[in-house]
């Protein structure tokens, strides 16, 4: 079992309560989510530090890392909070599966075939990349069961 704690920073703090999102919701539903995908043998805590980077348009993840970066606003056009909400979870499964890449699977950052440039020029190459694939598969493939681990705690708990 893996049990997952959510370190957000200060500002992140404020962005998450301004986004109505609450921190042990999504404690709970990441680690629920990876424990119904993954097998491991003994208990291990992780702790994930989010941060929420209001400099760039989209969210990131650097390998080897404990720390996820969040944009600060993943979909401008969204017209409503279930909307937006569901982006930012996409937001953060993608990048969470690039945190599985690296510490579950083994993936260094060396093993991309895209830099930094590309990312931020989103193209091809970038999106080509078997790892950005794999992450854009597996936010699309586990949302709505991390949505509805999210809502059971917020029913359950609140």
């Amino acid at each position: 079992m893996h049990l997952f704690h959510i370190a957000p920073t200060e500002k992140t703090k404020k962005w998450l309560k301004d986004n109505k999102l609450n921190k042990d919701a999504l404690q709970y539903a990441i680690t629920l989510l990876f424990n119904d995908i993954t097998r491991c043998k003994r208990v291990k805590q992780t702790i994930l530090t989010i941060q929420v980077d209001y400099t760039h348009d989209s969210s990131a993840y650097y390998f080897g890392t404990n720390k996820i970066f969040l944009c600060s606003n993943p979909d401008y056009k969204a017209k409503s909070y279930r909307q937006k909400k569901f982006v930012i979870f996409l937001h953060f499964l993608h990048e969470f599966r690039h945190w599985m890449q690296s510490r579950v699977l083994g993936i260094k950052d060396n093993q991309l075939s895209y830099t930094e440039q590309d990312s931020e020029q989103n193209n091809l190459k970038y999106r080509r990349d078997k790892f950005e694939v794999d992450a854009r598969a597996f936010e699309k493939k586990y949302v709505r069961r991390f949505m509805r681990y999210y809502k059971e705690y917020i029913t359950f708990y609140q």
